[in-house]
């Protein structure tokens, strides 16, 4: 039976995917800040009350495949993500092998991605702002320690696995002296997340004085799941926490029944549930102060497909020489591991199992200098930081716009916290047409300008739009 830390590596294949503070939102990527900014259906799932105010003079905001996605990376470098992980990979040589588990011992890769197929709005003074907009979203969060880095690209060959056989078809390692999971992957954390969203907001103007304005928004979300795990050791003297529930895509095989099984081929949906989030926000100072807010992804999700619980069971037997290149997303699948005669199961099948979404509260500020200039900050906040898809810490950001032209939009910020480094994004806005009647958007940002000048703890990333319109005077 294939043991459950490699099984989790496995899904890594699915996609290549640092935190997202703004989700697909291309125009805010760069800024650094989103909760006080972003409105109509950009605004869904970090501040619903901004659909009370318009960004300009129209009514109705539409946009298509709007995209943003990164990976912060400890153990690899800019290049070797580029070209190792990205692109081709190479092959390692017995004692790269050994410096690539040094590598992943005790580093990060956090990542994510999200793409917004379609978005509308419809924002009126009188009844408020509607807005709607689809969205997949993927997280990764993944921490080796020693033993689970060794076993990657190790395998067999790792000392922990004393007695080697050949069964006449492959060599299969033993351990004469086995550890349970719950000592031998301590400090291991895996949280995975693969998710689509159809979001529904609304928000309005709820109160305006002459200095003071307040606006009120709700929003609601019906989540089908696509991908979850959660691995990682409890705080009570070594209890595996451990949940799986993936589509018949990853072609994870547990070589055990649930009563949950999804059979067949591709994407089949594996969870489903609802989410809200609230949010306020207040203008000052002739609308030139904008706090904001909220909190979103209050709810939960149950996982009915494929579901798993992971145990607490002696590592006994492996089969693998261990991967010989940095692309563990593709080569993951390649290591299992079976555990000790008697031992009850890694994986245990069961009906269902509910776990909440990633509650965040999300504050910010920003101050409209001028037509030309404006700044802000963002603070994000979870509550709970062992949930699939949570932020690991607190997270900070600070930036500003540029309006030069009518015509471009620059924006410059800094991202720290949430034990992925600090970045600096920059984005650049176009808009084709700018007219009275209509508009026209595109742009492209990273979150993290630095990465293309410093090797070390990258964040390689992207974001861009290019249909996103308004009209309607």
């Amino acid at each position: 039976m294939k043991y459950l830390l490699p099984s989790i590596l496995a899904i890594l294949f699915s996609g290549y995917v640092v935190a997202q503070t703004e989700l697909s939102s291309f125009n805010a990527t760069g800024s650094g800040f989103s909760t006080t900014s972003l409105t109509d259906y950009q605004c869904l799932g970090i501040n619903p009350a901004n659909l009370g105010w318009k960004h300009n003079n129209h009514k109705m905001n539409l946009g298509f495949f709007e995209f943003a996605g990164s990976i912060y990376s400890e153990p690899l470098t800019r290049k070797e993500i580029l070209n190792d992980l990205l692109g081709n990979p190479i092959t390692l040589s017995d004692a790269e092998k050994v410096d690539a588990a040094k590598k992943f011992l005790d580093t990060r890769i956090f990542g994510s991605v999200s793409l917004m197929s379609v978005g509308f709005s419809y924002q009126d003074e009188k009844l408020g702002g509607f807005a709607f907009n689809i969205r997949e979203k993927l997280v990764w969060n993944s921490i080796l320690n020693s033993n689970a880095a060794d076993f990657l690209y190790l395998g067999y060959h790792d000392p922990y696995f004393d007695s080697l056989v050949f069964d006449g078809m492959d060599t299969v390692g033993y351990s004469t002296d086995s550890e349970y999971a719950s000592s031998l992957y301590n400090g291991t954390d895996q949280q995975f997340l693969l998710l689509r969203e159809f979001n529904l907001g609304w928000g309005r103007k709820i109160i305006e004085k002459d200095n003071f304005t307040f606006y009120l928004g709700v929003g609601v979300k019906y989540i089908l799941g696509y991908g979850m795990t959660q691995y990682y050791q409890g705080d009570n003297g070594g209890t595996i926490v451990g949940y799986s529930a993936l589509s018949p895509a990853f072609k994870v095989d547990y070589d055990t029944p649930t009563p949950s099984q999804v059979s067949g081929d591709g994407y089949k949906k594996v969870g489903s549930g609802f989410g809200f989030d609230i949010g306020t926000t207040f203008e000052f100072y002739k609308k030139k102060i904008r706090v904001s807010l909220s909190v979103v992804d209050i709810g939960s999700i149950t996982w009915d497909g494929n579901v798993y619980k992971g145990n607490n069971g002696r590592v006994w037997k492996i089969n693998t020489p261990g991967i010989d290149n940095y692309n563990i997303f593709q080569q993951g699948e390649l290591i299992d591991s079976d555990n000790y005669p008697g031992d009850l199961d890694e994986w245990t099948g069961v009906q269902d199992q509910k776990l909440s979404l990633a509650t965040t509260f999300r504050g910010g500020i920003n101050y409209k200098i001028n037509e030309e200039f404006e700044a802000g900050f963002d603070v994000l906040v979870p509550f709970k930081t062992d949930m699939p898809g949570s932020y690991l810490a607190p997270v900070y950001g600070v930036g500003g716009k540029y309006k030069p032209a009518s015509w471009v939009d620059i924006s410059i910020g800094v991202v720290t916290g949430g034990k992925f480094g600090t970045n600096v994004p920059v984005g650049l806005t176009f808009y084709p047409i700018n007219k009275e009647s209509s508009t026209w958007v595109v742009g492209i940002a990273t979150r993290d300008m630095k990465t293309l000048f410093s090797n070390s703890n990258p964040t390689v990333s992207a974001a861009f739009g290019f249909l996103r319109f308004s009209f309607g005077e």
